[in-house]
């Protein structure tokens, strides 16, 4: 029987304290205690707290020990957010199992999961009365057939819970849907995954999730009235992996009109060949023509933004990505407004007209849908929000062009500020790579937060001991011809020289492809084998193959920059091709550069190169991941020593022995 005696956290993480009675070859790290002291203050104190947490520093246990004690004292409950599925693994099979082992007090945990990831029971029985009628090949009828097998065995009736993955297309007509349920007035209300679920979220002490459904939860309570969102209330927030954060809030805070969008609500409401779409099912001609007629009119407004494209000349980026910013309202003709309009008319009289509960359900989600593109189109097109940035993008990567008009705050700070800092009692931000110049004011004025406490924990490993980092003298400047036949000859020594075990970092596709080309064959004949994203395996396949083939080489970019963990002998060597600045090319970073110079701002030391101070470190942290660990890091880029801001690289990163050759 477990007491109820609270223990402190020097008892929890001490040498004999309580982990090092169960975790065999635990090590004490003050760095990982002084951690944990801070976030408890933080909660105790109802303060906001960044913290740096080296790697080895033992984050997790840092601040969900607090955390629990929190839960257990105030009967608070505490959201932890990370960014990634891999730490949310480790939290919930690792971490948080081994903690309710040996602490003294009972707690309980629950992984949250979007909405979508939740099968309704309605729509799957729904769905059964049409399906040959609702999919296009014999493959999605199987697929239906096997979940509605499935679905008498699931646990939670999440698609994570399947032993395959359905197509898209089929999950998508299975999925519990916000716009698409009856609630407490559903036949299977009481069955419900989803509900089921919420009923567990609203007793658990701690709530894992990703950002994405936290930042959907925000999104929810700054819209609405009533404060209902995806998750139950909740005061107490830690934020891992925080680096993301303001890149996850400006994505949902965004808004994007795509084809692909209006081909799937247009092939849903009518298709000749579905007998089970809208039009269909409820018998009206009148929604037939219309959605023909707005097809044809959607047509027409795509092609014109690949005229306007055209005609401009100043797409940048990738033969397969073009973006370009959209700087003038009504820079196309809304010809979709009209026949969304319509459409809505049809559909609003159809759900008026509807016979069962079921009936209604399913032409109100439709309505609301249609109702939600042409409302973000109108705002794209008209550009009425001043704190926005307007731009297309044009990808060619699959069998047909995906073209979108995207709407995106230039600056999520104030929002951060207003619907989360403001709103929470405490919000405890981490993360390995958090500090440029050893300090944290670049992140908290990107993010919008003026008043926290703060902590640098650095990692405990002997960085000076364990990693040489290399700067050949005498290499080009990067942007000089003679740069990358000089990179290919550095690389192909530093290759030899560890026989392979190595990742290669380059941020851009370009020289990635002209340096493989150049030593690919070299290295083969050295009995080095090498993988090079963008090719036929997928990261996980690559990174899987890479750490089993010990002497291996992986050529890499953007990607590969950070949450990648490759331990021991198969990853001992890390070359940086450049310094990571990125050319604010892309509509955002162009709009964000000139909001700093219209406010007098120095836009390279005040957004450039930090932001590549903190990639440079998620780059050089690939190297390290144990106290066993050992390896160089190659610094190809020569102005880390020949300018004057290459001292800030420097200092960024640990203290370690460098070899100038």
């Amino acid at each position: 029987m477990k007491s109820s005696t609270p223990v402190t956290l020097r008892e929890i993480f001490s040498p004999g304290g309580l982990i090092s009675q169960q975790l065999e070859g635990y090590e004490f790290r003050q760095e990982q205690l002084q951690m944990a002291h801070e976030v408890a203050r933080a909660f105790e104190a109802s303060e906001h707290l960044v913290v740096e947490a080296g790697t080895g520093v033992g984050k997790s246990f840092a601040y969900l020990i607090p955390a629990i004690s929190l839960a257990l004292k105030a009967e608070q409950k505490v959201v932890i957010s990370t960014n990634t599925i891999s730490l949310q693994e480790q939290l919930v099979t690792k971490d948080i199992p081994f903690l309710q082992r040996v602490l003294p007090r009972d707690f309980n945990v629950v992984l949250a999961k979007g909405r979508r990831n939740y099968l309704s029971r309605r729509r799957l029985k729904n769905l059964l009365n049409y399906e040959r009628g609702l999919f296009d090949t014999y493959e999605e009828v199987e697929e239906v057939a096997e979940i509605e097998e499935w679905v008498n065995r699931t646990v939670d009736g999440s698609r994570t819970d399947l032993a395959w993955q359905p197509q898209p297309q089929v999950w998508d007509k299975v999925a519990s849907d916000r716009d698409n349920c009856l609630g407490r007035n559903c036949e299977t209300y009481d069955t419900c995954f989803y509900f089921k679920a919420r009923r567990e979220m609203h007793n658990a002490d701690l709530l894992i999730v990703n950002h994405h459904l936290l930042f959907s939860d925000l999104a929810i309570r700054k819209d609405s009235e009533m404060s209902m969102g995806v998750l139950p209330d909740y005061d107490y927030l830690i934020i891992d992996e925080a680096h993301h954060l303001e890149a996850t809030a400006t994505n949902h805070a965004s808004v994007d009109f795509s084809n692909t969008r209006v081909k799937w609500i247009f092939d849903s409401l009518y298709t000749e060949r579905n007998d089970g779409s809208l039009a269909k099912r409820f018998a009206s001609p009148q929604l037939m023509v219309q959605v023909e007629e707005a097809r044809k009119q959607a047509n027409i407004l795509f092609g014109r933004i690949i005229d306007v494209m055209q005609e401009a000349d100043t797409a940048v980026g990738d033969a397969p990505l073009l973006t370009q910013r959209i700087d003038e309202s009504d820079f196309v003709e809304n010809v979709l407004d009209a026949p969304f309009a319509d459409i809505e008319r049809t559909l609003k009289r159809l759900r008026d007209d509807a016979v069962t509960d079921d009936d209604e359900q399913e032409i109100a989600a439709h309505y609301s849908y249609c109702q939600r593109l042409r409302e973000e189109l109108d705002m794209i097109i008209q550009q009425n929000d001043p704190n926005y940035v307007y731009w297309t993008e044009i990808s060619t990567r699959g069998r047909t062009p995906r073209i979108l008009l995207n709407a995106t705050p230039a600056n999520v700070n104030q929002m951060l500020q207003d619907h989360l800092f403001t709103v929470k009692n405490s919000v405890v931000m981490t993360s390995a790579t958090l500090s440029t110049n050893r300090n944290f004011s670049y992140f908290k004025k990107r993010v919008g937060i003026s008043e926290c406490r703060e902590l640098l924990a650095h990692s405990p490993f002997d960085f000076k001991k364990q990693v040489h980092i290399h700067i050949p003298r005498d290499m080009p400047h990067p942007n000089s011809n003679e740069f990358v036949p000089a990179a290919i000859q550095k690389i192909r020594y530093y290759l030899e020289l560890t026989h392979g075990k190595a990742f290669v970092l380059f941020t851009s596709y370009r020289m990635m492809d002209e340096v493989y080309d150049a030593i690919a064959s070299d290295l083969e004949e050295m009995g080095i084998d090498t993988f090079k994203q963008g090719g036929d395996l997928s990261r996980t396949a690559m990174l899987q193959a890479f750490r089993e083939d010990t002497d291996s080489v992986l050529f890499g970019t953007s990607s590969f920059w950070e949450g990648v963990d490759v331990r021991g002998e198969s990853l001992s060597n890390v070359i940086i091709t450049r310094l990571p600045f990125e050319v604010p090319t892309h509509p955002v970073m162009e709009a964000r550069v000139k909001r700093i110079k219209e406010q007098g701002g120095n836009e390279f030391f005040e957004f450039s190169l930090p932001e590549a101070v903190l990639r440079l470190k998620q780059g050089f942290g690939r190297l390290i991941r144990t106290q066993t660990d050992t390896g160089i890091v190659v610094i190809l880029d020569p102005r880390i020593r020949t300018a004057s801001y290459g001292k800030q690289f420097l200092d960024s990163l640990p203290n370690c022995e460098i070899i100038e050759a």
